[in-house]
């Protein structure tokens, strides 16, 4: 490099050196400040996520053990191991045990944690409390459920009977601790076998003989039958059959004698839908939608015979109790009409045979009249829920329905629509559905083309009708007869796979019944 280009860089040189050391003081004397607030906002962002993660377990934590009990003891321990279960040690933060407060129907649940920091501390800030809490409102609100139990006599196994009031009487219970306002829960009961028993809410009364929605009947009770309490009597104890959709005359005549089972349309013998001379009477679809609305026959378990066919012909059937028969002579109880009606003796159960001793109980927020009604001893009434019959879910699934619907027969619900009011079904069963080779809601098994397979279609044809309006189904398998093709149709019927519940044992099904009972009382943070 020639002398005169040297001479004209040595400013430059000089002010490079100059400036060099001017930078290294400037990023000394910046650096700590630098690096500081880069650290306080890791270490802050740390804190952050610490609270966050409180946050979330307490919530967690704070549901489940609303959800877990009714007993403020249990509930404190159920959020304590649950916060400990959400929140291990080895997660960053420091936590401690929640606190629990329990007030009424109100649960809050706080606590707090610290963070060590790591860069903060370099300015003496060694650790970051958070707090976090949140506050359970534990109601229901709007709420309408039919109870459809299994009263059939497979129940009579261990007093499996005495578990299921027990069950009953814990979700009833469980659903009024748990309303800020009873008037918002209202519960149905629908026991079921053979058929369901309405009694005298079909002509227009209550149980107990009262005026029942002004009067009106959707039940005909035809002339020379009157209502009855006593299972064992030739009268009508209160259940139904399904209505058949076509050939129903409102104008058709009954058969004297016949316990409402036949009705003469003229010279026509289907006067009520029901045509004795035909094998495939069937009530579809009116066993399965909800838009039927009456009326229904009298329920009068026998059996219907030809013309010149005696009664005394089938066992347990006696010459006294045969319809339009002769009345004299060797032959007077043979049929002397087109078709005749014969049915059993007291002993053997006479026309109730099948027919569930327990009233339907409609939507009521009266706790203690639903409790009455699944009483653990209750000898001395008449209208007990007792095991008795053959398994007919379907009917008692459709029943259900009708409990709930707001249209006839009963009308104590509310409208499909109401966004106000949540309905639900809760739906348990102790066996498979078994057809009576005699007589069930299908009127006369010889005359009509039901089967087993046919009972479960409706069953499922039904779940799935209520669900599209809106309805919570839940549905419980109880006891461990019951075969996996039943248990596939009462998966498939719950709203959810967690809605459905298996409950081999008594105490399962006790379990269940409180744990679905919370699963309704519409839990909801409220802070």
């Amino acid at each position: 490099m020639n002398t005169m280009v040297q001479n004209f860089l040595k400013p430059f040189q000089s002010f490079s050196r100059d400036t060099a050391g001017a930078i290294a003081i400037a990023f000394a004397l910046m650096a700590p400040i630098v690096v500081g607030a880069a650290g306080a906002a890791l270490d802050y962002s740390y804190a952050y996520l610490v609270q966050q993660r409180l946050h979330q377990a307490i919530d967690s934590a704070a549901l489940a053990g609303a959800a877990s009990s009714t007993d403020s003891e249990e509930i404190e321990q159920k959020i304590i191991d649950f916060f400990n279960a959400n929140y291990p040690p080895e997660k960053i933060g420091v936590t401690f045990t929640p606190v629990v407060t329990i007030v009424g129907n109100q649960i809050h649940v706080s606590g707090y944690a610290y963070y060590d920091t790591f860069f903060l501390a370099i300015l003496g800030i060694t650790e970051i409390s958070v707090e976090a809490d949140t506050t359970i409102q534990r109601h229901v609100q709007g709420l309408e459920v039919a109870l459809v139990l299994d009263n059939t006599g497979s129940m009579s196994t261990n007093n499996n009977i005495g578990t299921l009031k027990s069950a009953t009487r814990s979700f009833i219970n469980i659903m009024f601790d748990n309303a800020l306002n009873p008037e918002h829960v209202r519960i149905a009961l629908v026991p079921y076998s053979n058929t369901v028993r309405v009694g005298r809410y079909g002509i227009g009364k209550t149980p107990e003989g009262d005026t029942y929605n002004d009067g009106s009947t959707f039940v005909t009770l035809p002339s020379g039958v009157n209502y009855t309490t006593d299972h064992s009597s030739a009268d009508w104890y209160g259940c139904v059959i399904e209505h058949k959709a076509a050939g129903y005359s409102s104008s058709a005549t009954h058969a004297s004698g016949s316990k409402g089972q036949l009705w003469k349309n003229g010279s026509s013998w289907d006067g009520h839908g029901w045509n004795p001379g035909s094998t495939s009477n069937d009530p579809y679809d009116y066993d399965v939608l909800d838009e039927y609305e009456g009326p229904w026959d009298i329920y009068a378990y026998g059996k219907v015979i030809a013309q010149n066919d005696k009664c005394s012909n089938y066992s347990g059937y006696a010459t006294s109790r045969c319809s339009s028969c002769n009345t004299s002579g060797s032959n007077k109880d043979k049929c002397n009409q087109g078709y005749c009606f014969c049915w059993k003796s007291d002993s053997s159960d006479g026309i109730n045979s099948g027919c569930p001793y327990a009233n339907i109980v409609p939507l009521s927020s009266d706790r203690d009249y639903l409790l009455e009604q699944v009483e653990e001893d209750t000898s001395a009434e008449p209208d007990d829920m007792e095991p008795h019959g053959n398994t007919l879910g379907n009917i008692g699934m459709v029943w259900g329905g009708r409990v709930i619907s707001p249209e006839p027969p009963f009308e104590e619900a509310h409208s499909w629509d109401n966004d106000n009011w949540q309905k639900a079904v809760v739906m348990m069963t102790d066996g498979d559905n078994t057809e009576d080779g005699t007589y069930s809601s299908f009127w006369f098994a010889a005359k009509n083309n039901m089967s087993v397979t046919k009972f479960n279609q409706r069953f499922e044809e039904t779940c799935e009708d209520l669900k599209e309006k809106g309805v919570l189904i839940y549905t419980v398998t109880f006891s461990s007869g019951i075969n996996s093709t039943t248990k596939g149709y009462y998966e498939r019927c719950a709203s959810s796979e967690d809605q459905y519940f298996d409950a081999p044992t008594q105490e399962e099904l006790i379990r269940v019944f409180e744990q679905i009972s919370r699963e309704l009382s519409n839990l909801h943070i409220s802070g």
